[in-house]
This record gives structure tokens, sequence and C-alpha cells, in this order.
């Protein structure tokens, strides 16, 4: 095998790299992605943009005729309902969505905490679980779910869609659907899908990450300008492939990963179910994540800026300004609860408050008590985790986040671990996943 053409769709871009069997990324490609906000709490992306990036990023891979093979590493939970044709029916609507508040409350009552639970290790969260989204679909826009040939999946099962002509999700996809049997590494439950009369049947193939999806169909490979017949890997959700990336593959293996989402990683061999932590399949089937989760991380980092930074243009902001707070704080005299796109660990809608703010207060003390507020709710997790699992004393800070300002207050918040800084992992975990797959 000689190179793997690598796709990473996320909230902010799409990343298209070629990497070779060392995963080194030999070209990059990034196109920018967008994402709409509308009645304060719809937040959603357009699938035919993501699949235009991905045409615009792999045609401008000059050595894209090198690809032996397609992996796919995609943001997560994001439903889609799309036509037998695999035509989008409606936009994507994210993770940071918050419109389905009463299907979660409805779903939560009908099947039962403690059943969600022991079934997908997840509660129904509005729009962190993508089944709340697809009841909401159901009730308001009923004529989608009353299509014959309607298939609800994620970003993932819309591009696979494109790329074979298959309607597949993968494990670490389906797990946040709210639908599967993550704690069983299964399928779709009968137990959630039947009380709540959806139709397994509008659903996707759930197949493993670790396998080949199908070939690259002709009119997708016109269109990305590669070669027609490639082998296709599943691939798997973006914290998945970066767990990949950075080997997190051992149980008690930690990593963090900081972009719109700031997630807190622990690599298990046993399913361990909580109601503080997310839980979803690991890539490799008998392994598993449990993630401890800020869903506007990042998020909440854009909207500081836009608000009380107008006057910095965006890179100014990052390269230059955050860096200069975090290496001459303020004293942390404000603290900040971290919920601007709810609490993805609770059904009942949360939002973020800065508290003990007085006339004395300047921006840059609110700026370090939000970061402060995303770090301190992700590592308390920590002590209960450690009750359960040895943890590892290494934990591996990725993401567009890491950078070394973030990952030095970070550490100085965690004296008991030593942070690794690696960057951005996740086109290396799906090009190594991929390289796995086609070498069993």
């Amino acid at each position: 095998m000689d190179t793997i053409l690598a796709v990473d769709i996320g909230t902010q871009s799409l990343k298209a790299g070629i990497l070779d069997e060392q995963l080194t990324i030999i070209e990059r490609q990034q196109v920018p992605l967008s994402m709409h906000v509308s009645n304060s709490n719809h937040v959603e992306m357009d699938g035919e943009e993501i699949w235009s990036a991905l045409i615009t990023a792999c045609r401008g891979l000059k050595q894209r005729d090198r690809a032996q093979a397609v992996v796919l590493s995609t943001l997560c939970p994001s439903l889609i309902p799309l036509d037998g044709a695999g035509n989008p029916l409606h936009p994507i609507i994210l993770h940071l969505d918050r419109r389905s508040d009463a299907e979660a409350k409805w779903a939560l009552e009908t099947i039962g905490r403690d059943t969600f639970l022991k079934i997908s290790g997840n509660l129904p969260v509005p729009g962190g679980i993508s089944l709340t989204s697809l009841l909401w679909l159901k009730k308001h826009v009923q004529q989608i779910y009353q299509r014959k040939d309607v298939c609800f999946g994620h970003v993932a099962t819309f591009v696979l869609k494109r790329l074979t002509d298959k309607f597949l999700i993968d494990p670490s996809n389906a797990s946040f659907t709210g639908l599967y049997d993550t704690v069983g590494y299964r399928d779709w439950d009968e137990r959630i899908y039947g009380p709540l009369e959806i139709d397994p049947e509008k659903l996707p193939t759930v197949q493993n990450s670790n396998s080949i999806a199908g070939e690259l169909i002709d009119s997708a490979a016109d269109a990305l300008g590669i070669s027609a017949g490639l082998p296709v890997i599943t691939g798997a959700n973006d914290t998945t492939c970066a767990c990949v990336g950075a080997e997190v593959v051992n149980e008690g293996d930690l990593l963090n990963t900081s972009g719109t989402v700031d997630i807190l990683v622990l690599c298990l061999e046993k399913p361990l179910v909580s109601p503080q932590h997310l839980l979803r399949t690991h890539a490799y089937p008998g392994k598993w994540l449990a993630m401890r989760t800020v869903g506007a991380g990042g998020g909440s980092l854009e909207w500081f800026r836009l608000n009380f930074c107008k006057e910095l243009k965006k890179e100014a902001f990052y390269s230059s300004y955050l860096k200069e707070v975090l290496e001459n704080r303020p004293p942390l005299r404000a603290s900040f609860l971290p919920f601007l796109s709810g609490n993805r660990h609770q059904v009942s809608q949360a939002t973020a408050s800065f508290k003990n703010l007085t006339l004395d207060s300047t921006r840059e003390e609110m700026l370090l008590a939000l970061l402060d507020g995303i770090v301190s709710f992700q590592f308390e997790e920590l002590e209960r985790w450690k009750t359960h699992v040895s943890l590892s004393k290494t934990i591996k800070h990725v993401g567009g986040g890491a950078q070394s300002g973030y990952t030095a207050f970070k550490q100085e918040k965690l004296t008991d671990y030593n942070l690794i800084m690696l960057g951005e992992t996740t086109l290396i975990g799906a090009a190594r996943l991929a390289f796995d797959t086609l070498s069993k």
C-alpha cells in the first residue's frame, strides 16, 4: 500500500490529506465550512456545502492520484435525513443544536434513564444525541419521516453514500444516536427504537470502523479526480480517529482534544456507564471511550471573541491576544459555567454564566475564568474515573486548540498528570485505521 487519502470533516473546516505508511502527511488541503444559527437554538450545516468542500479539497491535492484508498473522519452527532439517492432532505442538525428539548424529555420518560444508560450508554441530550433531533423532525417535518425511501444518518452516512452508494454508519457515530447498543457494541436496539416508534428500516446499516465500506463509484471518482474502484474504509467519528492517531488504544489511556468541542477521553476495555460522561465505541471492536465533554469549548472562545474583542481579527485574537493573556494571567477572581450550548451530560437545558464579576473586572479576567471553567468541568471527572480504572499519568493534548499556552494552563491545574501536546492527530488516526484495515 502506497498512500491513503484521509478526509476529516469538522464543524469549521474540511481537511483532506495524502499520508504514507509512516503516517507522514505528504500533502494537505483545508476548506472552510460554515454553521448556521437561527431561532437562538437551531444550529445547522449544509450537506451539499460539505460535498463541495470535499471536491475542492481533493482536487487541490496534486498527488491525489497516488491514493490507494479513502477513509473518513466525521463530526458527530450530525443528523441528516437522506432520500433514496442520498440527497439531503433537510440541513444537518449539529451537536450544538438544542431545539429538541421536548422530544428529549419525552424519550427519557418513555424509555427510562436506567434503560438508556444500560443500552446506549448515554442519556437523550437535545442535539447531543441525535435521536432527539430525529424525533423533532418526525413531529415537525412529518413529510420527511413519512417518505418510504428516507434514511436518517449522520454526515458519515451522507458522504459514504456519495462515495460507495451504500447507506452506512460506523459504531462510533451510531453510539451518539441513542438508538444503538453501545454497551454491547452490537446494533440498533429494539428496546429503544420500538417504544419510540422509530422504524429501523429508516436507519443506515452499522458497519465496523475498521472495515471496507465498498468501492469508490464512478460518479464520486469523477467528482474528486481520483480512480474509481478504490477501497473506501468506513472510518470513525473525529474524536475516535484522534484517539487512534494519538495511540490512545489501551485501557487507562487519556486524551484531551481541544477544538469547537473540548473533550477529555478515557480508553476502556470494558464499558463504564455513568451520567457524568458520554460513552461511545472505539474504532476497534472490544474497546470503548468515556468522554467528559464541553459542547462549546472552542465555541466559547469564539463567542467571547465576537462579543468582547470585536476590534481584534480572528487570527490576532488566537495567535497573539489569547497567548498574551495566558502568559500574563490576571488574578482568577471570577468563575464561569461552560454551558453556552447546554450541558451534554444532562437532558434538562443548562446555560452558561459568569459569577463574581465586579466593577473593576476586566475582559482578560473574564477570558481566564472562561478557560478555567472549561478545564475544571472536564478534569473533575478524573477523580471519578480513577476509582474504576488505573489511569495513565500522561494525557495527550490534541486538536486545533492544543497550543503551548493552553496546554501550559491546563498542566498547572493537573499536578498529578503530564500533558503532552501533539497538535492535530485526526488525519493521522484515520490513515492509521485505513492501513490497519487493509493489512488484515
